[in-house]
C-alpha cells in the first residue's frame, strides 16, 4: 500500500464559485465522470417525467414531482460546476480550456473543441 501523500485523487472537487481552465488531457479525464453524473441524472429525470405524465396538472402529486425534477436538475448542475465545468443545458457541458472551450454532451465519449 502506498503512503497517503503519494495517492492522488483523479479530480478534486471545488467550490461552486471556483473557476479554472483545463488542459486537453484534464478535460478528457472529466468525460467518464460527466458520463456517470449525467447518466444517473437522465435516468432519474426520465423516471420522474414518466410519472408526471400520468398526473393531472396542479395536483399535489404533480407539484411534488415537478419539485423533484427541479431538484434533480439543480443537483446535476451543482455536481458539474464542482468539477470545474459549466452546465450549458441538461447533459450538455462546457469545459474551459487553456485557449478554447471544450464541449461535451451526453452520451458522447469525446470532446468537441469550440
Amino acid at each position: 500500500m502506498q503512503p497517503e501523500q503519494e495517492i492522488q485523487p483523479l479530480q478534486q472537487l471545488g467550490r461552486l464559485t471556483d473557476s479554472r481552465s483545463f488542459s486537453h488531457e484534464e478535460a478528457l479525464e472529466l468525460v467518464p465522470l460527466l458520463m456517470v453524473i449525467s447518466s444517473r441524472a437522465k435516468k432519474e429525470l426520465n423516471t420522474l417525467n414518466a410519472q408526471l405524465g400520468y398526473c393531472k396538472t396542479g395536483t399535489p402529486k404533480a407539484i411534488d414531482l415537478q419539485g423533484r425534477i427541479n431538484q434533480a436538475m439543480q443537483t446535476w448542475s451543482e455536481k458539474i460546476r464542482r468539477l470545474g465545468a459549466i452546465p450549458v443545458s441538461l447533459c450538455k457541458v462546457k469545459i474551459p480550456g487553456e485557449t478554447n472551450h471544450y464541449y461535451w454532451e451526453y452520451p458522447e465519449t469525446k470532446l468537441f473543441l469550440h
